[in-house]
């Protein structure tokens, strides 16, 4: 605008039309005045500074000079006065009539005198008068013209220069010609020396600079807009800085989009500054007044304030800002990975403003940059807060899918599948619903609800027929199937899924269990056929090492044993998850076991020791290298073996396998000494009897007998003797050409260790007492107590100890404590179930527990337990005796009828032959002597010894128990048949007690 103190800025100057200085006289009436009256009248007003006053006088000067056309009397400062008192009328008046009267007379003066010395200072008036009269254009041009040197008398000052550019700079800015007037900003940001100057020259370039998409640029200038300035505090740069911070992010210049976010003002900060100035200003200008001096210093204050005030009036109008700025700062957080500051501008923002436009994306955001953070609590009660307030918000599903996945992790389990079933119940085709049925289907199996996840997983199948998520209701259907053993279901389950849906990222996963399947229901071919279909079709498939091991498994059962082990070798080899490696080594190593190659079975598993250590499933390998060095006759290297990893892994607490090499130590110490020390006897026997060698070497039949009879021997012998061919009478003479045979044995029995298993574990006992290493000397103490010896440990067992043990060793302590502490036994049971539901030694809990409590009197709930057996563990090895337990109680019950369904369900089973279908056949017969039904008792007795003469244990009970049945039946003499029949044919290996029973009874019936 136009500076009101211009006209008062002037200097009192004479005219120049003499040199002589004439006194004010009265004002009258220009045209009356000589000429040296209006001449002495108008300089005076001049003088005093009353310009308006004197321009009548100035005008008729003018008029008259120029009729008399005497060059000698200069008119341009009158001319320019003239020009300028319609400046100060206008100034008075606000008639813009005036400011178009002081532009001709300005014109007059630039075409009459061009070389005047007031033409830079009318230059710089037109300037001010055409901004004021908006001719912004004619402005510009002007000063243009000046700076460009465009006049050549006119040179412009530091200040006068700098005022030139800022009111270009102003124009342009104002008027949003930015392009236009970058270079002119460049130049006053060079010059300017006032900070104020500096910011308005540093925001306009700023502006210009982005839209003319010179972001490196713009962004140097950021620390001159980081000075404090009047600029600072005005919208039109906040505003500015808002929009380049959208730019940068957009540019993913994330962090130099922060840097401009941080200088932002919001409204209420500019109003406070503004606020805050016209206080100020205030205070001063009163204090001006107060000491009566500074008239001009006051009306500039003045307006310095009325301009202050007007714009508090327009920022009051404008928005705060604050939402905008912390929204885009939370913006700038989340994408540079400052979690946290975004977290709580977003949560602010929330809190703040329930019912903005944008309180949804405040919620979202607050959400998950909560999740990010690990602030699970905040993040569920918003998600929550989320799903009430915003039902079919859009970001609805996404919030679902990720609280679900927080209720579930953080054990809310109740609140999870209440909210997973309401939504994918009555959202059938929304987006997350396939994340959320896994995460809901993959619950209930772990907490093993297979059958509720079947059933909802069907409503919702029959409810909305092609959901987004009915793969999956095939997919995990058919797992929660496969748990069931409900193996044609799961069969027709992943066909429907692979059938109907190829693409679905489902699809490979279900071709593989479908061929699981198939094996499982033991439909082999048609698993074979699938499970190479797999292969096939995905041939870099994630799951293809599964599928050569369940290959392995199907060759194998078809006793294509060197196939298997290609599927088994090919599994192993492409595999990275260390269970498949282990499942596949074992089952290499079995098949290898029973085609009877030990030295390959021995390498494997040295190799598999040797790749994977404590990585792998090492005792449990240490086992099978044990048992290869068994078959191959190698005891002392199996003991030593098992003693290093006994010694090694003993203070492990978690080490299972470590509990089996103690327990086995002694069996197998004992066992293969009787075996070494019993095959050197007999290849001395051979040496040194010589009627015996002759019988051994040419009567084949005598060789199988002596094998038969003696069970002490290295059973494997006989088939390499009988089919060597040096085994020849050739031998009568000579031994040396079976001289390899002979050695080993010989050689084993000198290097087997000398130190008892009792004496060895005593030994480990004292050092890990001396250790004080509890968890070793717990282990010991089961060795020796698996061996007979009982000693009590240095502390009382408690049910902290049991909860860092393994299940073996807890076995050990509950039966340790059985007839001490009988409910802490109880417990350690219990623990077991708790804790190791699938394990092995669950069963012996069981039964244990099933003893205990039929000793308490109540045999249902002991019948309970072994119940629990045959339904957790259907294919456990230790089912039969587990059945022949149920029968007898149930017979002890009088529930004979139902104890003998156990033993022909026994009976029917013919892999069970040998000791159980004895046992089977000896308890039918019992159970018939409890009902008095002496004829079926003795047919089921003679079952018995008939049938098993081989072993004697069973035969003895089943002759003794044959005898009562007879006697029963009235039959005495046929009692004492049998009976003398058992003396007779029973061998010597029958045990001790049983035999003394049968000739006590004889004697008995022979009185």
């Amino acid at each position: 605008m136009l500076f009101r103190f211009t006209l008062k800025s002037l200097t009192s100057a004479v005219l120049i039309l003499g040199t002589v200085h004439f006194a004010t006289a009265q004002e009258e009436d220009a045209s009356q005045l000589g000429f040296s009256g209006l001449q002495a009248q108008a300089n005076a007003l001049v003088e005093d500074g009353k310009l308006v006053q004197a321009m009548p006088l100035l005008k008729e000067l003018v008029k008259r000079v120029e009729a008399t056309e005497n060059s000698e009397i200069k008119l341009d400062f009158p001319i320019f006065l003239i020009g300028t008192g319609h400046i100060q009328e206008f100034v008075s008046s606000g008639q813009a009539g005036e400011l178009q009267e002081a532009l001709k007379w300005y014109d007059k003066l630039e075409a009459e005198f061009p070389n005047s010395p007031k033409i830079k200072d009318m230059l710089l008036k037109r300037i001010d008068v055409y901004r004021v009269l908006n001719r912004n254009d004619d402005a510009i041009t002007l000063m243009q013209k000046i700076l460009s040197g465009g006049y050549s008398n006119v040179r412009l000052s530091y200040s006068e220069q700098t005022k030139m550019l800022k009111d270009l700079t102003q124009i342009y800015y104002s008027t949003g010609q930015l392009k236009a007037g970058l270079p002119y900003f460049g130049q006053l940001l060079d010059v300017a020396r006032d900070p104020n100057d500096q910011a308005l020259a540093a925001a306009a370039s700023f502006e210009a600079l982005f839209q003319a998409k010179r972001m490196d640029d713009a962004i140097k200038l950021l620390p001159m807009l980081a000075k404090e300035s009047e600029v600072r505090y005005r919208p039109r740069l906040n505003v500015a800085l808002l929009k380049a911070s959208d730019s940068l992010v957009d540019a993913g210049r994330v962090n130099d989009a922060a840097l401009t976010l941080n200088l932002i003002k919001t409204t209420d900060i500019m109003i406070e500054w503004h606020e805050s100035q016209v206080e100020t200003k205030t205070a001063r200008m009163e204090q001006r007044i107060a000491f009566g001096n500074g008239a001009d210093e006051v009306e500039r204050l003045q307006q310095e304030i009325k301009t202050l005030e007007n714009n508090l009036t327009h920022l009051r109008k404008l928005p705060t800002l604050r939402n905008e700025l912390l929204g885009r700062r939370a913006r700038n957080y989340t994408k540079t990975a400052r979690r946290y500051e975004a977290f709580w501008m977003f949560n602010d923002l929330m809190v703040e403003n329930p019912n903005d436009a944008q309180a949804e994306f405040y919620h979202f955001a607050t959400f998950s940059n909560a999740l990010q953070i690990g602030k699970v609590e905040t993040a569920i009660q918003v998600g929550r807060e989320y799903r009430s307030k915003f039902p079919n918000g859009d970001y609805y599903s996404d919030v679902t899918g990720a609280l679900a996945n927080e209720l579930k992790k953080s054990g809310q389990n109740e609140e999870f599948m209440a909210l997973a079933v309401n939504f994918l119940g009555s959202r059938p085709l929304d987006p997350v619903g396939p994340s959320l049925f896994a995460q809901w289907a993959s619950y209930l199996i772990e907490q093993q609800q297979y059958a509720e996840l079947i059933n909802q997983a069907a409503e919702w199948y029959n409810a909305h027929r092609n959901s987004i998520y009915e793969d999956g209701i095939f997919y995990w259907g058919g797992l929660a199937e496969l748990q069931l053993s409900q193996f044609e279901d799961a069969v027709g389950s992943f066909s429907r899924l692979v059938d109907q849906y190829p693409s679905s990222v489902y699809a490979e996963d279900g071709l593989l269990r479908k061929g699981a399947a198939l094996f499982y229901a033991q439909r082999f071919e048609e698993a074979r056929d699938t499970l190479y279909s797999y292969v096939e079709k995905y041939p870099r498939g994630n799951a293809l090492d599964q599928a050569y091991f369940f290959l392995g498994e199907v060759e194998y059962l078809a006793t294509n044993l060197e196939l298997a082990l290609q599927h088994f070798r090919k599994a192993d080899e492409i595999t990275t998850l260390q269970d498949v490696h282990n499942g596949a080594a074992f089952r290499i190593g079995s098949v290898l076991e029973e085609l009877g190659r030990y030295e390959e079975m021995a390498s494997h598993f040295k190799t598999y020791i040797d790749r994977y250590g404590e990585n792998g499933d090492l005792t449990r390998a240490v086992l099978q290298l044990g048992l290869a060095y068994e078959y191959l006759m190698r005891p002392v290297e199996m003991l030593a073996l098992y003693r290093e990893n006994i010694e090694k892994y003993a203070k492990v607490p978690d080490n299972s396998g470590v509990d089996a090499l103690i327990e086995g130590y002694a069996e197998k110490y004992s066992q293969n000494k009787t075996v070494i020390t019993r095959t050197v006897a007999f290849f001395d026997q051979l040496e040194n009897d010589l009627e015996f060698r002759k019988k051994i070497v040419t009567d084949r039949g005598f060789l199988f007998e002596h094998f038969y009879v003696t069970p002490e021997l290295d059973q494997t012998l006989y088939n390499k003797l009988r089919n060597d061919p040096d085994f020849t009478a050739d031998l009568l003479e000579d031994l040396s050409p079976i001289k390899d045979y002979i050695t080993p044995y010989r050689t084993q029995l000198e290097r087997y260790p000398s130190e008892q298993p009792e004496e060895y574990f005593k030994k480990l006992l004292i050092k890990a007492k001396a250790e004080k290493d509890f968890i070793s000397e717990t282990r010991m103490l089961m060795g020796l107590y698996r061996l007979g010896v009982e000693i009590d440990p240095s502390q009382r067992y408690d049910l902290a100890l049991i909860q860092s043990l393994t299940p073996r060793a807890i076995l050990y302590i509950a039966d340790y404590e059985r007839n001490k502490r009988l409910s802490f036994a109880e417990d350690a049971w219990n623990q077991i179930l708790i804790n190791y539901p699938t394990d092995d030694t669950t069963i012996v809990a069981f039964m244990r527990l099933a003893d205990v409590t039929a000793e308490k009197g109540d045999r249902s709930d002991a019948l309970g337990y072994l119940e629990q057996i045959v339904t957790q563990f259907p294919g456990s090895p230790k089912i039969p005796a587990v059945m022949l337990r149920q029968g007898e109680l149930l017979s002890e019950m009088g529930r004979g009828s139902q104890a003998r369904e156990k033993y022909q369900y026994i009976l029917r089973v013919p892999e069970w032959r040998g000791v159980l279908h004895a046992q089977a056949l000896q308890q039918i017969g019992e159970s018939y002597m409890a009902e008095k039904a002496y004829p079926e008792a003795h047919g089921f007795f003679e079952r018995t010894f008939l049938g098993y003469p081989h072993l004697p244990e069973w035969s003895a009970r089943a002759y003794l128990s044959d005898a009562d049945a007879l006697i029963g039946m009235g039959e005495k003499q046929d009692a004492i048949n049998t009976l003398q029949e058992a003396i007779k044919e029973l061998p010597a290996s029958a045990p001790e007690e049983i035999l003394e029973a049968i000739k006590a009874k004889l004697k008995e019936l022979q009185v």
